[in-house]
């Protein structure tokens, strides 16, 4: 029988965002799971949205343009693209009843902080929200965990020509009439919630992803998995009546400026937000996707981690770059060089609060993972106390997938250091917010169920 630590690993492993960044996730079964009810927490949500918009309105303007005209994979739109109409969302497909609820609570939160006119209705629908066949999903578009692509699109008409429909269609368009989002309807239920609030929100216009952009659901670190204040401000702009599609970059850049000294006041004599320096950290971006790489071996994905610390240490030290390079090797060191993660953890909580700040979540989960560690070196009392403090944090940032983890780490050392009881409690909480991330029937709920 596997250990409590060997759901701990396996919890955090997949804690990285859905979407863009490649997926170590394997196939699921061939059915849904069945979402669990979501367990009391007084902190729940109580950090959402993070942080503020106190930065100068000049690089905001400046992250506005590359959100809504550059591409993640180079390409750029000459053309600012938008919905000109209400948007009428329709959920379909196997697992589609399950999460009815969620995304009308999630819309309604876009209505309400962004003035966007979004809506579940009967139909007709110009943006979709389609379950498809999980494995069936996975085979075809394996580097993703799910997508959203331009135009009313059936699952096989996309799945004919990836690339044609996805990639392309994006480069060409040149107004927003209709978007799809595909999601695998076997996925766990914590991923299924982190791809309907990120493919939502790209669907609106915002299609780009910016690794250096640290107060963001934007940056493809996957941290923050809920809009920040940053986030909705931005949704804002995009949806002002000074805005209009078929704009170009220069015409976008300049009414965005305009627009955010309206609506930020704050932000005219800000500091600037840090630099995103994307363009020449390709090198650096190569060498984090492959750490994620799926297929690739554990050697090879250290040796990719380490390479991205390496430039990150060279050209912005302490930055938002450096952080996730030195938790992506503090991940994939883990069990095979225990003593690299854990150097890695150390030096990534003082470069991530540095970076992001001590109140990010970035330092949270990285306290997570020095836990994890901790433990895996048969520290268990060190390891349960390092963990003393995680759980409202957490739960403030509604991590659903890490507070699982969290609490079968506390089982388990708990267990470890012979304080049953304690232990017990700690395994409950666990396998309570396991059925709502991972869902009721998932064979680690079960089998920590029963243990």
């Amino acid at each position: 029988m596997r250990s409590w630590g060997a759901f701990v690993l396996a919890m955090l492993g997949l804690a990285v965002l859905a979407g863009c960044t490649p997926s170590n996730i394997p196939k699921g079964p061939d059915k849904p799971y069945q979402v669990g009810g979501q367990p009391s927490s007084p902190a729940l949500g109580s950090a959402l949205p993070f942080g503020g918009t106190r930065y100068s309105n000049d690089s905001l303007a400046d992250v506005f343009v590359r959100l809504t005209h550059d591409l993640e994979w180079g390409a750029s739109r000459p053309h600012l693209v938008r919905y000109e109409v209400p948007i009428s969302v329709g959920i379909s497909g196997r697992a589609a009843g399950q999460y009815i609820t969620f995304v009308d609570r999630f819309l309604a939160q876009l209505r309400t902080r962004t003035g966007i006119r979004i809506a579940r209705n009967s139909g007709p629908h110009n943006l979709n929200i389609r379950f498809v066949p999980g494995n069936a999903f996975r085979t075809r578009v394996p580097q993703n965990s799910c997508l959203v692509a331009p135009g009313d699109l059936a699952w096989s008409t996309f799945q004919s020509s990836p690339s044609r429909y996805g990639t392309k269609a994006y480069e060409s368009q040149r107004a927003l009439r209709a978007m799809t989002v595909f999601i695998p309807d076997n996925a766990e239920p914590w991923l299924v919630r982190i791809c309907l609030i990120e493919e939502i929100i790209q669907a609106l216009g915002t299609a780009n992803d910016l690794f250096g952009l640290g107060p963001s659901i934007f940056n493809d670190d996957g941290a923050h998995l809920w809009p920040t204040s940053l986030d909705y401000l931005m949704l804002r702009v995009l949806y002002s009546p000074e805005l209009r599609t078929g704009m170009s970059r220069r015409q976008t850049r300049l009414r965005a400026r305009q627009i955010l000294d309206r609506l930020n006041p704050q932000g005219r004599d800000a500091i600037a937000l840090p630099r995103i320096v994307q363009r020449r950290m390709k090198v650096w971006q190569e060498a984090i996707l492959a750490a994620f790489e799926r297929g690739a071996t554990r050697t090879t994905r250290i040796k990719s981690a380490r390479q991205a610390v390496t430039i990150a240490r060279r050209q912005v030290p302490n930055s938002a770059y450096h952080c996730h390079a030195l938790n992506t090797l503090a991940r994939n060191a883990r069990s095979t060089q225990n003593g690299a993660a854990l150097r890695a953890a150390n030096d990534g909580l003082r470069v991530c609060a540095a970076a992001h700040g001590a109140s990010d979540i970035r330092v949270t989960i990285l306290q997570l993972e020095r836990a994890t560690l901790l433990f895996e070196a048969g520290q268990a009392t060190a390891a349960f106390a390092e963990t003393r403090g995680l759980e409202r944090a957490l739960a403030a940032h509604a991590q659903e997938e890490r507070l699982t983890a969290l609490y079968a780490l506390q089982a388990a050392s708990l267990r470890a250091i012979q304080r049953s009881e304690d232990s017990f409690a700690a395994r409950r909480k666990a396998a309570a917010w396991g059925a709502f991330a991972l869902g009721r029937g998932h064979p680690d709920v079960r089998r920590w169920i029963a243990n």
